[in-house]
């Protein structure tokens, strides 16, 4: 409900940057969402 408001405010909506990496925790544990991110950060390096 939160997302929904920021994102459709009027002024300075939240909106997500062009070079983010979303992430769906919905079904992750901890682990694998700690996983997730050490993998995109050494895909970078």
């Amino acid at each position: 409900m939160r997302d929904k408001q920021d994102t459709s405010r009027k002024i300075a909506p939240l909106k997500q940057a062009d070079d983010a990496i979303l992430i769906d925790s919905s079904d992750m544990s901890i682990e694998e969402v700690a996983g997730f991110i050490i993998n995109k950060i050494q895909e970078k390096v």
